[in-house]
């Protein structure tokens, strides 16, 4: 049978977060070997830990050219992986593309995945199922039983942090790492610092700011080396990073400190039962932040995930909602109509949670994979907890809906989706990712029209 092949080009995070499409490519397509694009950097330390799959890397590029192909799937945004996709022989193709100078985007939830660039303020769809969506169904996906992390025995009293990420602006500083060793000590834990050869300055920084030893691996374990020590943690604490996936993926119990420009729904840890705690600031979950410094870091005190840590190392669910940690909201990973999902355990009630539950079930229904009736109860919860808010939604979304009515196949220049209301440019987003895409073609623009008169359907029913 003829091969598919997955090009995932991107950093080590996105390829853990590809080793479910992997084992559902498995199943819903027996019998067609699974090829992988991949980044060797990454790819080849993880291979023993990832599904049993045939890594390649570019310099395989004239055996891929020369295959033919049952399937490929692009995930990669690189203009070198889109270029190859558009020159690759294959019965179908999902994903973006570059082919004869144009680039284009195959599959629904793929041009929804690239309408949320600068733009996944209300998203809730998480990049380990936009990367299945448009080629697994989703009752294979919610048939799918994840094991829970590791309960490790009382005495284990070892806990990782994990001190570095991609941005600076995305993981602790050095004294915070550095007072929450001094925190874990006090509470009979004994903290291990971990990074890779990237953090082996802020690892010192760390140290020396403790002023005492501190257990240390910085920069001394590979990818599967790290996998392994992990084996021997009762938790890892991080941030956003992709040693975080690895952990998860590997079956240990992950604390997510979610700050700076992430966002949790998107690349929290995608196994059910981890714990994640992010700012109740209105802008977390921002593409970039747009202060001088992130302000989400401030509520994020070592003695508060301390405590988190102690309340969820046994899995017990009732002593994290105990919990009151004024500037925090704690959430806990889990499954929600077979995709992922964030259990609010401590989390105030907004206007951003309201439209972020509407736009996932709209787009669920959109797209032909969730029931009208949840989006509709989604709606009529938004109405009734944000009246104004859904009366401004509702004028802009038919200003929306005459610009497009109006706009001719060469003027867009009405239709920038960043000009219109925050809680509209979920719709204004992937409309003109999809117009632009299909060359305004008067399908794309019924297409848009239909989905703007759903939304004010929605909005107006009583």
């Amino acid at each position: 049978m003829r091969p598919i092949l997955v090009i995932q080009m991107q950093r080590m995070g996105d390829l853990i977060l590809s080793y479910p499409l992997f084992l559902w490519l498995e199943r819903v397509y027996p019998g067609h070997p699974i090829w992988v694009l991949a980044e060797p950097t990454f790819a080849i330390p993880l291979a023993r830990l990832s599904p049993q799959v045939r890594y390649l890397d570019f310099a395989h590029s004239g055996e891929v050219l020369r295959e033919k192909f049952h399937l490929v799937i692009n995930l990669s945004h690189r203009a070198r992986s889109m270029e190859l996709a558009g020159r690759l022989h294959c019965e179908s193709l999902v994903g973006g593309y570059i082919r004869d100078g144009v680039t284009r985007i195959a599959g629904v939830w793929q041009e929804y995945r690239a309408s949320l660039t600068h733009n996944n303020r209300h998203n809730r769809f998480h990049w380990a199922d936009l990367n299945a969506l448009d080629v697994i169904p989703p009752k294979v996906m919610s048939e799918t039983r994840w094991p829970l992390p590791r309960v490790m025995p009382e005495p284990l009293r070892k806990v990782g942090l994990f001190l570095g990420a991609s941005e600076v602006e995305k993981r602790p500083s050095a004294a915070f790492w550095a007072e929450l060793v001094g925190e874990l000590e006090h509470r009979g834990h004994i903290p291990v610092l971990l990074g890779g050869p990237g953090e082996r300055d802020l690892c010192r920084e760390v140290r020396r700011l403790a002023a005492r030893p501190v257990a240390s691996a910085c920069g001394s374990l590979g990818l599967d080396q790290f996998a392994m020590f992990g084996q021997g943690l009762a938790a890892l604490i991080t941030p956003d990073t992709g040693p975080m996936h690895l952990g998860a993926w590997s079956g240990l119990r992950v604390l997510n400190l979610s700050m700076g420009p992430v966002h949790a729904f998107e690349t929290g840890p995608y196994q059910p039962g981890h714990v994640v705690l992010r700012s109740a600031r209105d802008c977390v979950g921002c593409w970039q932040c747009r202060f001088d410094r992130p302000r989400c870091h401030d509520p994020f005190k070592p003695a508060r995930v301390v405590r988190v840590l102690e309340a969820m190392r046994h899995g017990q669910r009732g002593r994290l909602e105990g919990l009151r940690l004024p500037g925090l909201e704690i959430f806990v990973t889990g499954r929600k109509g077979g995709l992922y999902d964030l259990a609010p355990i401590s989390a105030r009630a907004t206007a951003a949670q309201s439209l972020g539950a509407y736009w996932h079930a709209y787009w669920r229904h959109a797209f032909g994979i969730g029931p009208l009736r949840e989006c509709q109860a989604a709606a009529a919860e938004l109405r009734a907890a944000h009246a104004p808010l859904v009366r401004s939604m509702t004028a802009s979304a038919l200003r929306f809906f005459r610009s497009v009515a109006a706009a001719s196949d060469t003027d867009l220049s009405g239709l920038k989706w960043d000009r219109e209301q925050p809680a509209l440019r979920s719709l204004s987003g992937y409309a003109a990712v999809h117009l632009s895409n299909h060359d305004v073609s008067p399908a794309s623009r019924r297409r848009v029209l239909a989905l703007a008169e759903e939304h004010l359907r929605l909005l107006s029913e009583t």
